[in-house]
């Protein structure tokens, strides 16, 4: 590898790693620590993603491929084997009752929005919604969260309405933890793969970003992109969720993971800052 592609990666996985070093030492989750996660994920990818065709992974092919030493490998892969510390997380329940909220043809309009629902009965309530979205999970505990997080409000003791598509849990930081690590992985792992992509199977991938916004329209700025992509997140969810329900005969069969990430940000800019414009899609 050339020099000065070897100094851009490590540049960049600087910048990758600012914001989740802040998060870790705000814990109390030390260099060591997270230098032990760094060695397995080394094993782990080499083992899932760079095995030669039609051939097992071997010690010391991985060894070879990560750096490590044969020894360290075979104890990071035994790790790995006995350990759920990689295994995916499942959505958060209450993320998954907005989502039926907003897409189940029961609880909405014939415009597609989101109804009034009353809060206890066997149909049609919000009682009803949890149960159906959340498991086990009552639907009081439910509630109680989505008013905290401001995604529900309360019209009187006995209906409650979806003022917010946007979850973030309200008290709970292991799960806002958990939501920003799976956000950024699929980030990177679009933008990875867009890296060596054939220009007809890119993902769609794109920042806009303008430099010298004074507050007050960077404050406009803020509102109006946070409601058109309410409103996009809303014509994708009933487009993916209606169409899903009509395959329902075939949910034996596994599919695909699918999304759509946006997300807003804002920073000190240098004075001579100019717009840029960066896209990768396909």
């Amino acid at each position: 590898m050339k020099i000065g592609y070897k100094t851009a990666l490590a540049k960049a996985a600087v910048t990758i790693l600012r914001p989740l070093i802040k998060i870790l030492i705000k814990n109390e989750f030390t260099h060591a620590e997270l230098t032990e996660l760094v060695r397995q994920t080394y094993v782990e990818v080499a083992y899932d993603s760079f095995a030669l065709d039609d051939q097992k992974m071997t010690y010391s092919r991985a060894a070879v491929l990560t750096g490590l030493s044969r020894k360290e490998v075979v104890r990071l892969h035994n790790v790995l084997i006995n350990s759920d510390l990689v295994a995916r997380q499942a959505p958060n329940r209450a993320m998954r009752v907005v989502h039926g909220w907003m897409s189940n043809p029961h609880y909405v309009d014939a415009n597609k929005h989101p109804l009034v629902l009353p809060i206890k009965g066997r149909q049609g309530s919000f009682a009803a919604l949890v149960n159906q979205y959340s498991g086990d999970i009552t639907y009081g505990a439910v509630l109680d969260e989505l008013n905290r997080s401001g995604v529900t409000v309360q019209v009187d003791d006995h209906y409650v309405r979806l003022v917010s598509t946007g979850y973030v849990p309200h008290e709970d930081e292991l799960d806002k933890v958990r939501i920003m690590s799976v956000c950024v992985s699929d980030l990177f792992g679009s933008a990875a793969h867009n890296i060596d992509a054939k220009e007809s199977d890119r993902r769609f991938q794109r920042q806009l970003v303008y430099g010298g916004i004074e507050d007050d329209l960077a404050a406009k700025f803020h509102q109006l992109s946070s409601d058109r992509a309410i409103e996009l997140f809303s014509e994708l969810n009933a487009f993916l969720s209606e169409n899903k329900d009509k395959n329902d005969t075939h949910k034996s069969i596994a599919g695909k993971r699918v999304g759509l990430g946006i997300y807003y940000f804002e920073g000190d800019t240098p004075i001579n800052s100019v717009k840029l414009v960066s896209e990768h899609h396909g």
